[in-house]
């Protein structure tokens, strides 16, 4: 996939319920991913109030001080900067909140909509109409639908309701369609179908994109030697 990356002004493109990535690296050295949202951004002032950032469910106050790099997502652009950690606690509303530095500037990525990753995972899906679920893999996912390989033979156009957990995010009864057959794969002997999710809650669709974006930079740690 090819990015461009350019350089914006932070005012026009960082906006409150963006979804952010915080990346910190832990006292043993392991460059750890968090998750937030951004509250309320004071330009004037340099300063980012976020949501407290929280790695599987738990928050994760850090010290002040800390350097970290923080990634804004957005649909179709992702947006990346450093910052310093300023303070935390609670905000007038009773909120847990972090206040982080913003520079004037960010890089802004250019990334197709929907970033396809390979992904294995099982799952199940089933017919209109009907209660009998069949399972399927995945070969890759994104936020817009996902490769599957199952035993059955389907039509392209086919609506199915798909079954699948993805690190906290449960797709359940989901609306989708086959809209590719790549055919039989002698290797497996399973079918493989291009599928698309329909009618996806915009939630929904954020929290597939940060997983996706997540998995991401799993995948690029590992290429260059920075994971176990």
């Amino acid at each position: 996939m090819t990015e461009r990356i350019t350089q914006v002004d932070a005012q026009s493109v960082i906006r409150p319920a963006m979804p952010l990535l915080i990346e910190v690296e832990s006292k043993s050295g392991e460059k750890v991913t968090l998750k937030s949202t951004v509250h309320d951004v004071f330009f004037d002032k340099g300063v980012l109030k976020i949501a407290m950032p929280s790695l599987k469910g738990h928050l994760v106050p850090l010290p002040r001080g800390d350097f970290i790099y923080v990634t804004a997502l957005s649909d179709k652009v992702v947006y990346g900067f450093s910052s310093r950690v300023l303070d935390y606690g609670r905000d007038d509303d009773g909120f847990l909140v972090m206040y982080v530095t913003i520079s004037s500037y960010v890089k802004r990525i250019q990334r197709r909509r929907f970033v396809r990753i390979p992904l294995f995972l099982n799952g199940t899906y089933s017919l209109p109409g009907e209660d009998k679920q069949f399972r399927f893999v995945t070969r890759d996912f994104s936020a817009g639908g996902m490769l599957m390989c199952t035993n059955n033979v389907l039509a392209v156009g086919q609506p199915i309701f798909v079954n699948l957990e993805l690190e906290g995010i449960k797709l359940q009864q989901q609306k989708a369609q086959i809209v590719r057959s790549a055919g039989k794969n002698e290797a497996t002997g399973l079918y493989e179908y291009g599928v698309q999710f329909l009618e996806v809650p915009p939630e929904l669709e954020r929290a597939l994109v940060v997983f996706v974006f997540q998995q991401e930079l799993k995948m690029k740690k590992k290429v260059f030697g920075e994971e176990a």
